[in-house]
């Protein structure tokens, strides 16, 4: 449906519920979930001179290496256009290079550079003394509990269609 039609009695779902309320809206309580945690952790990766795109990107590199652009799209949570604007970015800073696949040579993968490697340990420790203090006001129990339901949402929803993969 057009983003100007105005729906029908046909476009609504047999069900009919009401309005929720915007404060209980699942997009706005992860976005203010996020926004409360990551109010505590940019200034961390502001004072060590990235942005919170270019740490996930660093974070996923320095678990599995080498990666591929797709896969690190998806372990980032990045689309490809921001992607390859960050990568161009890295590899300027000298913490990352692209490496050709042994098993396919029109494959890229990128992996961390000695001095991303230790770039990535400097920022982890001051991330992870942090996280020691959210954990604490939050509790690890609930912060376990809370990872656990995101997990279980991400993987619910990836067996639906997404409108976005369309696109």
């Amino acid at each position: 449906m057009p983003a100007t039609a105005k729906p029908t009695k046909a476009h609504v779902s047999a069900v009919e519920t009401e309005t929720i309320p915007f404060e209980r809206a699942l997009p706005v309580g992860l976005l203010r979930g996020r926004e409360a945690v990551m109010r505590h952790m940019r200034p961390i990766l502001r004072a060590h001179g990235t942005t919170e795109q270019q740490w996930r990107v660093l974070r996923a590199l320095n678990d599995v290496q080498p990666m591929d652009k797709t896969t690190l799209t998806n372990h980032a949570a990045l689309l490809m256009p921001s992607l390859l604007r960050i990568l161009k970015d890295l590899k300027q800073a000298g913490l990352i290079r692209l490496v050709r696949s042994q098993t396919n040579r029109r494959l890229t993968g990128v992996i961390l550079t000695a001095r991303g490697a230790d770039y990535v340990e400097v920022v982890t420790t001051a991330l992870a003394q942090k996280s020691v203090q959210l954990k604490q006001v939050i509790g690890e129990a609930t912060v376990e509990q809370l990872l656990d339901l995101l997990r279980t949402v991400e993987l619910r929803l990836s067996t639906i269609p997404s409108d976005e993969r369309a696109r």
